[in-house]
């Protein structure tokens, strides 16, 4: 009789517990902006891609075809050729891959299919503060300005998109600048208020092996700023000129790895994140599943692969110039969160030579009187 008695108020608490859990949570904040949404975690494929590269063609130290082959010897999905156009001026950029040698005889070329990834046109336009474009055979001019260059590219080509190539190159954390200051917070808050989503989709927060490591400080000072209304894509990239390759990457989510219209709208979307590892070519975290429960109001994160911890950054301390950290787990609550975004850094072997990182895109919020739960 002790044994059912006992058993019968088992399974009363454990209904009591499911029942709670289904509870609807209070609180002003709802998600507004999820990326990844749209993604199937089970079924779609995760690729790797380098979208920031140099060959002889400008400045680096291999010819387009030894590039490709180095990349697709490590696995990568997707790799766009970005010589400066500063060193190209008067000839047309690496591409496509099947007419290498039509560029310059002696290089040979490549097939994009053979080689199994997919080949984007781009270039890096270099005269000041540099942009990569991607998706444009565009040539910029010497005298463009900034936003000049970036309309002039979009009125060129419909499909090009371009983010913002290593800001810490040109801002620093330390420098006092005064708003009309180039290169400012507010210069590059300008830049994003003037091109539209659709066409300067993100920045880079890696570069290299992590060269301009407060770019994420200056990441989130523009979300701050625009979110959850402009999201500000983050992308990595090995910027590879002579150095190993494989620090710095991006893992695009996709139902067909092959298609490059859909690596485009991954870009658009925001449906990829980013990858730093302390050893070229080491391994990262991958994300195995992302769950939003729109009852409890949570974001949860299922990782594939060794991580140490979880980290939750929105904001940024003024006073100490840093990002603030709002919360370390695998699932952020946010009902009662106040700020326009969340967004995730994975973590493995802190401080030690096998470090690495995956960031995740930017969760935006509203916050409303009242709402009925879905």
């Amino acid at each position: 009789m002790k044994k059912i008695t006992v058993l019968a108020l088992m399974l009363l608490g454990i209904f009591t517990l499911s029942a709670c859990g289904d509870n609807p949570v209070e609180g002003p904040t709802y998600l507004e902006l999820n990326p990844y949404q749209d993604i199937n975690w089970k079924d779609d494929t995760h690729i790797l891609a380098n979208l920031h590269t140099h060959t002889t063609h400008s400045d680096g130290a291999d010819t387009p075809a030894e590039v490709v082959d180095q990349y697709a010897a490590l696995g990568y999905g997707a790799l766009a050729i970005t010589d400066h156009d500063s060193h190209i001026s008067g000839s047309r950029i690496a591409y496509p891959w099947t007419e290498f040698g039509d560029i310059i005889t002696t290089w040979e070329n490549r097939d994009p299919a053979e080689v199994g990834m997919i080949d984007i046109a781009g270039s890096e336009f270099s005269h000041n503060h540099h942009i990569v474009g991607l998706f444009t055979e565009y040539m910029g001019e010497a005298d463009e300005m900034e936003i000049e260059l970036m309309q002039n590219v979009i009125a060129d080509d419909d499909d090009a998109l371009m983010f913002v190539a290593h800001p810490g190159r040109y801002w620093k954390k330390t420098t006092d600048y005064e708003p009309s200051n180039t290169y400012s917070p507010q210069w590059y808050e300008n830049l994003y208020e003037t091109i539209p989503q659709d066409k300067l989709v993100g920045m880079e927060i890696f570069n290299t092996d992590n060269r301009y490591p407060d770019d994420r400080i200056l990441w989130d000072k523009l979300l701050t700023e625009f979110m959850p209304e402009r999201p500000i894509w983050a992308n990595a990239d090995d910027d590879y000129h002579d150095e190993e390759i494989g620090w710095s990457k991006t893992h695009h989510i996709m139902s067909d790895p092959n298609d490059k219209d859909e690596f485009r709208d991954t870009l658009l979307n925001g449906e990829f994140y980013a990858h730093y590892t302390r050893t070229a070519g080491g391994e990262a975290p991958k994300v195995d599943e992302i769950i939003i429960n729109e009852t409890l109001r949570t974001i949860e994160i299922k990782v594939d692969g060794d991580y140490e911890r979880v980290k939750w950054y929105s904001g940024y301390d003024e006073e100490n110039n840093t990002s603030n950290l709002v919360h370390i787990g695998e699932t952020f609550e946010y009902a009662n969160f106040e700020g326009g975004y969340v967004r995730a850094e994975i973590i493995n072997d802190e401080g030690l030579f096998t470090h690495a990182e995956t960031v995740l895109q930017p969760f935006g919020f509203v916050q409303r009187e009242e709402e009925t739960s879905k």
